[in-house]
């Protein structure tokens, strides 16, 4: 066998091939064409499941949005009827300032408490009552302090005013 002018080590081993160099060229291109469409038929397969999974992804960002966006309109709803269910409560809870001083006056005259006692009683009522704030001691003393003359003027014809009669009641 003659030996190779580029190799000193000896015969190449090459796989056998037919007779004509064509051949063995030939299936050397085969196999290099089965390759190709091997590897773009594994790429068109991955193509395809990513495309699927994208896909699924979309129609889920889809539906996620419409049901955020179902949610999101139900809960103004809600709130727009428990704003209003709200408003018909304080309307309806708001006492008139002539009842709160109705009972600050019964507070003072028939439980005989201070005025002070009287400020920390409706501040214990306010929310019961529909009052914000409770009156300071003071606001307590100008509203008593002229019903009390009406009062006791009023109660002295029944005998059960709790003050001695004022003088202008026994004249």
């Amino acid at each position: 066998m003659p030996r190779s002018l580029l190799c000193d080590h000896g015969p190449l081993n090459l796989p056998p091939c037919s007779v004509a160099t064509g051949t063995c060229e030939r299936a050397h291109t085969l196999s290099q064409l089965a390759k190709v469409k091997h590897s773009r038929n594994q790429w068109q397969a991955k193509a395809t499941q990513r495309s699927d999974h994208n896909r699924y992804l979309r129609k889920q960002l889809a539906r996620l949005k419409a049901e955020r966006a179902q949610a999101k309109q139900e809960l103004k709803e809600i709130q727009a009827r428990l704003r209003q269910r709200e408003r018909q409560v304080q309307a309806v809870a708001v006492r008139p300032k002539v009842d709160v001083v109705g009972l600050a006056l019964r507070l003072f005259l028939e439980a005989r408490i201070s005025f002070r006692a009287v400020c920390r009683v409706l501040a214990l009522l306010a929310s019961d009552l529909g009052i914000t704030r409770a009156p300071c001691p003071q606001t307590v003393i100008n509203w008593i302090i002229p019903s009390r003359s009406c009062a006791s003027s009023a109660l002295v014809g029944c005998g059960a005013c709790p003050w001695p009669t004022p003088p202008s009641a026994t004249a």
